[in-house]
């Protein structure tokens, strides 16, 4: 990470028992490896990665939902 770099403040939830309880991102060739449940500090791009990978996951359980509900 370069000293200019902006961080930023993020959280990731806590997940069930059978998860590992950290959370991998990684961004141009730098891997973070982030407590679940706790804030960490995080350069801007790996920030966006982490919501953009949440948001894919939201939207995945929502076409589940979709599904689900269709076939009831």
């Amino acid at each position: 990470m370069k000293e200019s770099e902006k961080l930023v403040e993020v959280f990731i939830p806590r997940s069930g028992a059978n998860q590992d309880p950290n959370y991998f991102v990684g961004v141009n060739g730098v891997s973070y490896i982030l407590p679940r449940g706790k804030k960490s500090r995080v350069p801007a791009a790996a920030a966006a990665e982490i919501a953009r990978a949440q948001a894919a996951e939201d939207a995945m359980y929502e076409a589940q939902e979709t599904l689900r509900s269709k076939t009831d």
